[in-house]
C-alpha cells in the first residue's frame, strides 16, 4: 500500500522512527510524509524539519500559516502532493476538527478520490465545538474512512461526536527498545552522586502532573531516598524549597532537560519511576509516553489512576488512586524495601513494552488496521 502521512509530529528525527517502522512493513510499498516548514513550541522555540539523507520514507516540508497552532494551521498548497502520489491512504495526525485535515480531505476529493482518509486524535476532554467549527468537524468526520484514537477516552468522545466508522485505539508513537533499554545503573548513579533508593520523575513541573502529591508522599516516607527530577516548570522553586527542608538521608536532585536520547541513560539510574498525574477540568493525561520509556529501561513504574495511565501500565506496575498521598507513600515504601518485587515489576514492564509499544508493534497494528480499510 502507498501511504501519505502529515503531521508536525514528524519534524523530529526521533519521531520519524515510527515512519521508518511502518515503511519497513512488507505490506507497505511507499511512505511519504508532509511536515510544516516550521513549527513554534512554547519551550523549544522554533523547530525546523529533520530531513533524512537515506531512509525508506521521504519527508517533504510545505510552508504553512499559523505555525504552532495545531488545530488552525494551514498548508500553502492546493494538491498537498496528492495529484502526483495517488496514495491508497492519507493519514492526518492533527485531530478531526483541524483545518489541515479539511485541506487534505478537499484535496483528496479533487485530486485523488480513491484514497482513503484517516485521522488521529489524542483529545480526551469532552467538548462541544462552536459554529462554524462544529459544522467543519462534522464534515471532516463524514468524509473520514477511519480513525485512530490515542486513548480510550478519545475514542469515546469521537463516538459521542457521531463518528461511527472504523476506529483503532493506539498511541501515536512507540518507543525505541534499543535506545530505551536496561543499562548500568551503578555507573550512572555514581556520576549523578545518587547514594540511596532513587525515585525518578521526568516531565513538566506543573500542578496537574501531581508534583505536590509526590512531595507530600515523600514527606511522610521513613526510608532514605534520592528524588531525581528531570524537567522544568513553574513549580521548580516550590520543589527546591521543599527539598531544602528534607532530613539527612533524603535528598532532592534536579537535572536540567536533556536531548531525548539522553533520557534513556538517566532513567537507568532510577529504582522506580513515578507519574502522579491529576485529572483537571482543562487537562487529562493522554497517554504518559514517559511511562513506556521507563518500562523499556526495566525501571518499575508507579502511576496514578488518572485518565489513560492505568491502561498504559496494565498489570506491569503499581497504580494508586490519583491524589491519594498515603497510597503513594505506601507504594513507594513497598518498592523501596522489596528488591525482589522491584525486579518482577521491572521485567514485566519491559515485556509489556516489547509486546505492545515498540515502533515495530505500533507499525504492525497500524498497517493491519489500514488493510481492513483498503479491503
Amino acid at each position: 500500500m502507498r501511504l501519505l502521512y502529515a503531521s508536525h509530529t514528524y519534524l523530529v528525527n526521533e519521531n520519524q522512527k515510527k515512519l521508518a517502522a511502518i515503511a519497513a512493513h512488507p505490506k507497505v510499498e511507499s511512505l511519504h510524509c508532509v511536515v510544516p516548514h516550521l513549527w513554534k513550541e512554547p519551550v523549544l522555540g522554533e523547530v525546523y524539519p529533520y530531513l533524512p539523507e537515506a531512509a525508506n520514507y521521504t519527508v517533504t516540508p510545505i510552508n504553512i500559516a499559523l505555525a504552532g497552532n495545531e488545530m488552525r494551521f494551514m498548508y500553502y498548497s492546493r494538491d498537498l502532493l496528492l495529484k502526483d502520489l495517488q496514495p491508497d491512504l492519507i493519514v492526518i495526525e492533527n485531530g478531526p476538527g483541524a483545518f489541515s485535515y479539511t485541506q487534505f480531505l478537499r484535496a483528496r476529493n479533487k485530486f485523488s478520490p480513491a484514497s482513503k482518509a484517516v485521522f488521529f486524535t489524542w483529545w480526551n476532554l469532552p467538548y462541544q465545538a462552536r459554529q462554524p467549527l462544529a459544522a467543519l468537524e462534522q464534515w471532516n468526520l463524514r468524509q473520514s474512512d477511519g480513525a485512530i484514537a490515542g486513548n480510550q477516552d478519545a475514542a469515546d468522545i469521537l463516538r459521542d461526536h457521531h463518528y461511527h466508522g472504523p476506529m483503532l485505539v493506539l498511541p501515536q508513537l512507540g518507543v525505541d527498545e534499543v535506545v530505551f533499554s536496561p543499562g548500568d545503573p551503578a555507573a550512572v548513579k555514581a556520576e549523578l552522586k545518587l547514594q540511596h533508593f532513587v525515585i525518578g520523575y521526568a516531565g513538566r513541573l506543573v500542578p496537574e502532573k501531581g508534583i505536590q502529591t509526590l512531595m507530600d508522599a515523600l514527606s511522610a516516607a521513613t526510608f532514605n531516598f534520592d528524588l531525581f527530577i528531570l524537567g522544568a516548570g513553574p513549580l521548580l522553586e516550590d520543589l527546591k524549597r521543599w527539598g531544602a527542608q528534607l532530613p539527612a538521608g533524603q535528598t532532592l536532585h534536579i537535572h536540567p532537560s536533556v536531548p531525548h536520547t539522553e533520557v534513556a541513560r538517566l532513567m537507568t539510574a532510577m529504582d522506580v519511576f513515578v507519574l502522579p498525574s491529576l485529572s483537571t477540568s482543562f487537562w487529562l493525561e493522554q497517554f504518559g509516553h514517559v511511562l513506556i520509556e521507563a518500562m523499556a529501561c526495566e525501571v518499575p513504574v508507579i502511576g496514578s489512576s488518572s485518565a489513560e495511565i492505568p491502561n498504559v501500565i496494565g498489570d506491569a506496575g503499581i497504580v494508586f488512586p490519583e491524589g491519594d498521598v498515603a497510597a503513594l507513600t505506601s507504594a513507594l515504601t513497598t518498592l523501596a524495601t522489596d528488591p525482589a518485587q522491584r525486579k518482577t515489576i521491572a521485567l514485566a514492564g519491559r515485556q509489556r513494552v516489547l509486546d505492545r509499544y515498540t515502533h515495530a508493534q505500533i507499525a504492525n497494528q497500524t498497517v493491519a488496521f489500514f488493510e481492513t480499510l483498503i479491503s
